[in-house]
Order: C-alpha cells, then sequence, then structure tokens
C-alpha cells in the first residue's frame, strides 16, 4: 500500500501564511475595537527627540500608542527633597537593540525633574542600565540627591499608601518600528485615562476568575490521599 504524506501538498502549504496574516489582523482588528480608546493616538511635535532613529521623520503625524511606560514613585528620604516623589526605575534603557538604542534622561530642574527621551547610545551606559536601582531586591537611590532609598523605606510607604506613578516615556507605532516619545503634558493625561481604563478592565477581567477560584476551593476535599493533588496557591 503506497504510504501518503503528512506533509500535504504544495499548495496547502503555501496557504498556511495567508491563513496566518488573515487571523493575525482580525484579531489586532478586533482588540483595537475592543481597548483602542485605552491607546489614542498622539502627534509628533519636532521636540519629541533627537537621532536619526528618533520621531523626526514623522513630525506633524499622529501615530497610534502602545504602550505607556511608568515608574513606581516614593516620596525622597532625603528632607531636602521631601517634597518630590522620586522614581524606582530599575532602568532607563527603552531599547538596547544596536544601532536603535533609545534611553530616557532624567533632567532635574527647579527642585523638581522631568524625563525626555534621547536615541542613540547613552553617554553613561552603566547609569541608564541601572536606572535608579542600587542593588538586588527594592533598593534605590534618590534621584534628586542620590541618597539611598531601602527596601524598608519604599514598603513603609506603601503600606502607607504614598507610592504613586509618573510617566516616563510612551512606545508608539511606526511605519518602520517602535517611536519612543517623551511624555509630554497631553500624554501625560491620556496616559492616566489609559492607564485608568486597564487597570479597570484588569479588575472586570479577575472577578470571574476570582468567583471560579472561590467555587474551586470550596469544593475542594479537606485532605487528600494523593501525591499528585494540586491545590490553589
Amino acid at each position: 500500500m503506497r504510504r501518503r504524506s503528512s506533509r500535504g501538498s504544495g499548495a496547502a502549504r503555501r496557504g498556511w501564511p495567508e491563513d496566518v496574516r488573515h487571523y493575525g489582523q482580525w484579531m489586532r482588528d478586533e482588540a483595537e475595537k475592543r481597548i483602542g480608546h485605552l491607546y489614542p493616538k498622539i502627534e509628533v511635535t519636532a521636540g519629541d527627540g533627537q537621532g536619526a532613529a528618533g520621531p523626526e521623520p514623522y513630525v506633524g503625524q499622529k501615530l497610534t500608542v502602545i504602550a505607556w511606560l511608568w515608574a513606581r514613585t516614593v516620596k525622597s528620604p532625603n528632607p531636602a527633597f521631601a517634597h518630590v516623589d522620586v522614581p524606582l526605575a530599575s532602568t532607563f534603557m527603552l531599547s538596547t537593540k544596536s544601532g536603535k538604542e533609545a534611553y530616557v534622561e532624567p533632567v532635574i530642574e527647579g527642585g523638581g525633574y522631568r524625563f525626555t527621551v534621547k536615541v542613540g547610545k547613552p553617554k553613561d551606559p552603566e547609569g541608564a542600565k541601572n536606572g535608579t536601582k542600587l542593588a538586588r531586591g527594592a533598593n534605590f537611590r534618590c534621584l534628586m540627591s542620590g541618597s539611598p532609598i531601602p527596601d524598608d523605606y519604599i514598603k513603609a510607604e506603601s503600606r502607607e499608601g504614598r507610592m504613586g506613578a509618573r510617566l516616563m516615556a510612551i512606545v508608539a507605532e511606526g511605519e518602520r518600528g517602535r517611536v519612543y516619545l517623551p511624555p509630554t503634558r497631553g500624554a501625560r493625561s491620556g496616559g492616566v485615562k489609559g492607564q485608568a481604563g486597564v487597570e479597570a478592565r484588569r479588575r472586570d477581567a479577575r472577578e470571574p476568575a476570582l468567583a471560579s477560584r472561590r467555587r474551586c476551593m470550596a469544593l475542594r476535599p479537606t485532605a487528600t490521599s494523593s501525591p499528585r493533588a494540586s491545590s490553589w496557591r
């Protein structure tokens, strides 16, 4: 008996890429319908960055935002800057791909700071790589004074509800890849709305899962002799 090939015909194999592209586009369109309002378009201005790989080719255009990049913040432990919410950033690098490097550069001014976005290799590669992080675990440094921010301080601030968030950069979709933009005033407003919407959807999505989990836990036997039995964590 002649064995039938499991690979299928050449025409069928050539059709697979088209199917993948079709359903990939369908999923993209569906996602845009459902959550597209959380990722609005943003107009690129001349002051949004610099460098050949930056947003200059897109100046005047409106690009779709695909990500808002945030840093957690706490009040500076240094009394001289106790009014400043300093970032807990594990890195300032946005892209480390050769020839397409991009990073966030903090600018300290007027008793505070702001974030800008630069493209190209940073002048201080190690500093950009580490952000405000000092060592393993939740140990950071104050951006304003350089004072260490230990793990215990961050936990205490969290317990007291004094942790915040600061928008560091925006990632937009360009024709030739990702475009990194600084957090302008209008973008910060959109980012806050987008983040709030994302958090709300996360809560909505968690509720059915949590309810299902509670039901499963209620039905779970109090003891089992099976060493293979799994438990909720």
